[in-house]
């Protein structure tokens, strides 16, 4: 019948509609709840980590910018990627961020190639010759002969005996004298900026200057030292002869070195805190006290430093030593450096000048590497 199978229909219909209304309630009730991500009041919990939050971003910028695989739960699949340029299209160094600052390095390397160690290489393998410039005989390979004949000989032996004789005297009184001074000058009296421009006068003056000017000063017949002894009725004194021509070229070389230590060495004690001096004087230290237990220690490294370039330089002293003597009178004082410039340079014998070279450089590295290994040492106590 019309009217009841459209009853019947819209029954079905209601009928179905409340069971899938009822099956909707159903799952929703079954679902767990999920929780809220903002935290409660009072609590001190946090709801996310944020380095575990950079972790997961960082994992999937890499998996998008990789391409790799994931599972369902968001697990890569695929090996770990590597975020750096392919090893195909990687710029070469020269093409590089650091490109400039390679070519500001191979400057100054090639030079130093080309001006040091091309030279000292060069200079080795001459001493290991027998080479003359005087006749047209070629250079001979003899191998360390030069280097014996060096230590066999008197000549040379006493050579290096009176060299370090002379580094010694030297390099002990500047340090001495210029420890002095600089603590003369550390404290204040008057006119204290005039002496210290005074006391370094000797070092801004040309080793040339300085050897002519001694020489003079130093002359027998119108010297100045001799003027002097003349006024006090004391005969003139030969200053450049034999048994006193050594130890006139060393007082010579501290009066013009040790204003060097006396600066550095000033400048070092200007950089001791005042109130470790203060707190010594409160607890009864004396001067001496003072200096021997805070100033010294506080300054070794400026006293290593001192004693490492005068060393040095002593060692390659010539020009005033050639102007006031030229290695005279016969060989007192005559020093590494000018035997060397006899030897090559008028003897023309240049495989032994360069085997002397040679000597007095690991001489100078050998002295050298020992004061570095010292200042590496704890401070004196």
């Amino acid at each position: 019948m019309p009217g009841r199978s459209r009853r019947h229909r819209c029954g079905t219909r209601s009928r179905t509609l409340w069971a899938r209304s009822s099956s909707a309630r159903t799952s929703v009730r079954s679902r767990p709840r999920r929780r809220s991500r903002t935290p409660r009041r009072g609590s001190t919990r946090s709801s996310r980590n944020p380095d575990t939050d950079k972790e997961r971003g960082l994992r999937r910028m890499t998996r998008t910018r990789t391409g790799a695989g994931t599972k369902p739960g968001g697990t890569a699949t695929g090996p770990a990627p590597d975020l750096g340029r392919p090893a195909g299209n990687r710029r070469p160094w020269w093409r590089g961020r650091n490109a400039l600052g390679y070519a500001f390095i191979v400057g100054p390397v090639a030079f130093m190639v080309v001006v040091l160690l091309i030279p000292i290489a060069n200079n080795a393998w001459i001493s290991l010759h027998e080479w003359s410039l005087v006749g047209d005989e070629a250079p001979r390979f003899i191998g360390l002969d030069n280097y014996v004949e060096i230590l066999q000989t008197p000549r040379w032996r006493n050579t290096l005996l009176r060299t370090g004789l002379y580094v010694v005297l030297t390099v002990s009184a500047q340090v001495l004298l210029g420890f002095l001074i600089a603590l003369l000058l550390h404290r204040h009296f008057p006119n204290a900026k005039v002496a210290r421009m005074l006391l370094l006068m000797p070092m801004m003056i040309s080793e040339v200057v300085v050897g002519n000017i001694w020489r003079l000063l130093l002359n027998f017949n119108g010297g100045l030292f001799n003027w002097f002894l003349g006024l006090v009725g004391i005969d003139p004194v030969f200053w450049l002869g034999p048994g006193r021509a050594f130890w006139s070229v060393v007082a010579v070389d501290i009066w013009q070195n040790t204003p060097f230590v006396t600066l550095v060495l000033f400048a070092a004690m200007q950089t001791l805190p005042s109130e470790l001096l203060e707190a010594a004087s409160i607890d009864g230290a004396r001067r001496w006290q003072q200096v021997r237990s805070v100033i010294m220690p506080m300054i070794q490294p400026a006293f290593l430093l001192v004693l490492m370039f005068q060393t040095m330089f002593a060692i390659r002293s010539f020009s005033t030593i050639w102007l006031l003597t030229e290695g005279g009178p016969g060989n007192e004082t005559s020093l590494l450096a000018i035997d060397v410039f006899r030897a090559a340079l008028q003897s023309y014998d240049v495989g032994l000048g360069a085997a002397l070279s040679w000597c007095l450089l690991l001489l100078s590295l050998g002295i050298t590497i020992l004061y570095i290994r010292w200042l590496k040492r704890d401070p004196l106590v």
